[in-house]
């Protein structure tokens, strides 16, 4: 006879099966998008016969586990075990988060989460940075994007997938954790971190760089719920000192909720798409509807280089193709895809876990899909002027960002940079060839 226990993750599993196959599930939030797909509950009576067979073989495995494992498996563990491995197996962004991890992911789009601060891909089955987040634990320790995590804590981090790894990585502020970096020139470092609550500020170090040409600076650090009206603000401080033209800094951004990166196009395209979104359960495409109301004769540079990604290159892509932004930089990371959160409720509508999964590709309005897949030369953006950076001066760069006062933070701070800090004889070259286009009025 089986357990209720048994019973009730034989259901989970089954759904989450369903959701697989048909997507029909109640609330959705599509990268801070909310949207409804229908509140039909799909039920076990009416599932087709290989649903069935699927639903037996997972049953059978289980028997045969609890029959010979050498000692008493954890039902729960066991079954939450094989909802992660069918979910996780189908890309590198797809997951399924239980109660807890789920109130975290929240909490990360919100910009507070307890953790080191860093964004990661999986890329050739290793766990690897694409940017370090600014102002945390991971940036301070000098982790760079393209380092890989080898362990934690002691443990191979071979065959995890980015939910595991954010799971072993994160946990409760003022605990630490060692990681095993592998860095770009092959030499391996072991890093202990302090976990702290991570509080990121998305728009950062506002600021006028040539007081001649007028010519406004702006970072944008990682796109949250808040961004777009940080954004706002900062433009209208940039405004308020008769600003000419704007550098926006889109370097080692991984990236966060698209919602926040087309709001900050739509200000500056009346009209036009800015994206399309296309997949088994969506076809759609999001227009600029700002009219009048937007920012169009003030010419736009935006920097970007191989950690700009995702939410990124939505505003970078969308920007381009509309011909309202340059592009300097070098190219960039490549991540076209789409993840849907849907939320799995018990009886009383209580949030038991959910399954972040891609649901769609999206693609610029020029009609390029930006995926960096297996096999595939074309994924990302390629920058109208190319700079290329080297990673170490690409390191030095992020060091200027501890050390704000140096002069390769600011070149026009009349402020002594720390002659301490390694990076006094660094040289932008990505910002000061912006600088430099702008004032050509190239």
């Amino acid at each position: 006879m089986k357990s209720i226990t048994y019973q009730k993750w034989l259901n989970v599993v089954f759904l989450i099966v369903l959701l697989a196959m048909t997507f029909l599930v109640g609330k959705t939030i599509l990268e801070g998008r909310n949207f409804y797909a229908g509140a039909t509950a799909a039920t076990t009576t009416s599932a087709p016969q290989n649903n069935q067979k699927t639903l037996q073989d997972i049953e059978n495995i289980y028997h045969l586990i609890k029959d010979n494992f050498f000692k008493e498996p954890d039902k729960d563990a066991v079954f939450e075990s094989a909802i992660k491995g069918m979910v996780s197996g189908l890309d590198p962004y797809s997951q399924y988060m239980n109660a807890d991890e789920y109130n975290s992911f929240i909490s990360e789009t919100k910009g507070e989460y307890g953790g080191i601060g860093v964004e990661i891909s999986v890329e050739d089955g290793i766990i690897t940075i694409i940017a370090p987040f600014e102002d945390t634990p991971a940036f301070r320790a000098g982790i760079l994007p393209g380092d890989k995590i080898l362990e934690i804590n002691g443990e191979t981090t071979e065959g995890l997938s980015i939910s595991d790894c954010s799971k072993k990585v994160r946990g409760k502020p003022g605990t630490s954790v060692t990681l095993k970096i592998l860095h770009k020139d092959e030499t391996t470092v072991d890093i202990t971190l302090v976990r702290e609550v991570i509080n990121m500020k998305s728009v950062k170090d506002i600021r006028i760089v040539d007081r001649k040409a007028r010519i406004g600076y702006l970072r944008i650090t990682a796109f949250q719920e808040d961004t777009a009206d940080l954004f706002d603000q900062a433009l209208q401080k940039l405004q308020d000192k008769q600003m000419n033209s704007l550098i926006v800094d889109l370097r080692f951004n991984g990236g966060g909720l698209m919602d926040a990166a087309l709001k900050m196009a739509n200000r500056f395209i009346p009209s036009g798409i800015l994206i399309s979104l296309k997949g088994k359960t969506m076809n759609e495409e999001i227009k600029a509807d700002s009219g009048d109301k937007a920012i169009t004769a003030t010419p736009i540079v935006i920097l970007v280089n191989g950690s700009s990604a995702s939410a990124s290159e939505i505003l970078a892509g969308a920007l381009k193709d509309h011909r309202r932004a340059t592009l300097i930089g070098s190219h960039t990371y490549g991540k076209g895809s789409v993840q849907s959160v849907f939320t799995i409720r018990d009886a009383k509508k209580n949030v038991t876990g959910a399954v972040k999964l891609t649901t769609a590709r999206y693609y610029t309005p020029s009609g390029r899909c930006l995926e960096r897949d297996k096999g595939v030369k074309d994924f990302g953006l390629e920058p109208d002027i190319l700079v290329e950076m080297s990673p170490q001066e690409e390191a030095k760069l992020l060091k200027t960002r501890l050390n704000p006062a140096s002069k390769a933070a600011d070149p026009t701070d009349e402020r002594a940079g720390d002659p301490d800090d390694g990076t006094d004889d660094f040289t932008d070259v990505q910002l000061e060839r912006a600088i430099k286009f702008l004032q050509e009025g190239k």
